[in-house]
């Protein structure tokens, strides 16, 4: 975490500049910096590579039972999961109803265990369901790298004192440093190096950030140019003190903005173009307006992941039964959810194997 001091730091200014090869009335010039050797500009993935990895969700009122059938769809290279969660503990309770990269649900049956099931039916079914792609996970293996791309941009560009950066924890990233007000200051911010080329984010509908902040109220920012001193399209996000919140933020909620001014006639964000990214904490808002949740000293923003997310369709809920007796009850529960669904009997391993691989592998086979 960078600190800043009273006095204005040329310096910062020089290894901010230098970190984006921007230099003053000239432009960018990463392109000498790379030919003398420094760290090429990244590159986004393609979006026809860019697809969410999707697992089967295993359920039961007793999760004991569970294993046998997790080990059957695992010899099948079906990937499984056991929470119907976005596989973090840390996030509030209201984030685990969520249906997230799901291919199907199963629910791995016990004797008298209806009521049970028709619960887990009537949470599943108001749940919106949807894939999620990440591009910045700074919990996985690549986390240094992507920690990497990231450079600060305090208001020490303009003469202020500002001081902050991004660091790499053991399961999150931290955007954290010291803002001040002095010499007409009063922001600090994180951004990427321009990706080369964009990022083509047009199949998805929006961000979504696992954060954990301090109170105040942030803002995430995207380009669709590569210049330095660009439009910028912005959306606040306000922060609850050390919760973990996972925050969906449509595209269409960015508004085009020019250093904090909104622009109402400029075209609105083309996402299959971004450029870069960036996190910031500024004592405004936008047009002048003043940030109701900004407080001037240290600050800390915690980051797990920076996705893409899009709605999809409703998983199908199989359910193993532990009788014939309870699959037709499970069939007659299930029927009045206005579910997809498919009722098993639990038998032999191998015809489980066989029955549910066929199911998860046949969509038109969806019945409701």
């Amino acid at each position: 975490m960078s600190t800043s001091t009273d006095s204005w730091n040329p310096l910062k200014l020089l290894e901010t500049l230098t970190f984006f090869g921007e230099i003053p009335f000239v432009g960018n010039v990463r392109w000498l910096q790379q030919m003398l050797g420094a760290t090429p500009n990244p590159q986004a993935p393609l979006a026809i590579n860019m697809q969410p990895s999707s697992s089967v969700v295993l359920r039961a009122q007793d999760l004991s039972v569970v294993e046998p059938v997790r080990a059957v769809l695992s010899e099948r290279g079906i990937s499984t999961r056991a929470p119907l969660t976005l596989m973090d503990p840390a996030l509030p309770d209201a984030a685990s109803q969520r249906i997230v990269n799901t291919s199907a649900i199963v629910w791995v049956g016990t004797p008298g265990d209806e009521a049970h099931l028709s619960a887990e039916a009537e949470a599943i079914a108001p749940s919106v369901a949807s894939e999620e792609y990440s591009l910045f996970g700074f919990d996985s293996t690549g986390a240094a790298l992507a920690g990497e791309f990231w450079g600060a941009v305090d208001d020490v560009v303009m003469g202020g004192v500002s001081a902050s950066g991004l660091s790499l924890l053991p399961g999150y990233a931290r955007f954290s440093g010291t803002v001040s007000t002095a010499n007409s200051g009063g922001f600090a911010s994180v951004r990427t190096r321009n990706f080369e080329p964009p990022f083509n984010l047009a199949d998805w509908q929006g961000l979504r950030l696992a954060l954990r902040g301090d109170g105040q109220r942030y803002k995430v920012i995207l380009r669709n140019s590569s210049n330095w001193d660009s439009a910028a399209y912005c959306v606040s996000v306000d922060t609850e003190a050390d919760q973990w919140l996972s925050i969906d933020l449509p595209f269409s909620a960015l508004k085009p903005t020019f250093r904090a001014r909104t622009q109402p006639t400029a075209p609105p964000l083309n996402p299959s173009s971004v450029c870069s990214f960036q996190l910031m904490l500024s004592k405004f808002e936008y047009d002048g307006e003043k940030n109701l949740h900004f407080r001037p000293g240290t600050f800390s923003l915690d980051v797990r992941s920076i996705g893409v997310y899009r709605r999809a369709a409703a998983p199908l809920l199989v359910a193993i039964a532990a009788s014939s007796a309870q699959a037709t009850a499970y069939t007659t529960l299930l029927a009045q959810s206005g579910l997809a669904h498919q009722v098993v009997e639990m038998q032999d391993t191998q015809k489980l194997s066989d029955d549910i691989s066929q199911i998860l592998t046949a969509p038109s086979s969806h019945k409701s």
